[in-house]
């Protein structure tokens, strides 16, 4: 099994959507786009959330004509992915299905969602068969 991304906070995510949306940005360029009316003390925290982001491997740095610039090292499928697996392990004993079925259940999902699932469902299914490695 794969090792799961770090959690982050809702904090250390506004920073790593916008980083994502950018692809590199400067602490002042997400200070900006973070804390539209931020100051001297919203740049402190969003150093401090790029910090936090680097010690958990999220985000890298890079100097560039005397400024770093930070970028994402996590793909955004891969952080989503930990984080619904935190969440399942949780609250559905680990598995995803009560995730899942509540999604479903609670018309959570438009049709070409459904559909999207239906079909990454049925090719694993597939998958597994030709591979010989069914799964339950």
């Amino acid at each position: 099994m794969r090792k799961l991304p770090a959690p982050i906070t809702g904090a250390e995510l506004r920073v790593t959507d916008e980083l994502w949306q950018r692809g590199e940005a400067t602490i002042r360029d997400l200070r900006d786009a973070v804390y539209p009316r931020g100051g001297p003390t919203k740049l402190a925290t969003v150093q401090k959330l790029l910090s936090r982001l680097g010690a958990k491997g999220v985000v890298r740095r890079r100097k560039a004509e005397g400024n770093w610039l930070y970028r994402t090292a996590v793909a955004r499928d891969a952080l989503i992915g930990g984080e619904l697996r935190r969440v399942a392990d949780r609250l559905g004993g680990r598995s995803m299905t009560p995730l899942l079925t509540c999604l479903v259940e609670t018309g959570g999902l438009t049709a070409e969602e459904r559909a999207y699932l239906r079909k990454l469902l049925d090719d694993e299914a597939g998958e597994s068969r030709r591979s010989g490695t069914d799964r339950p």
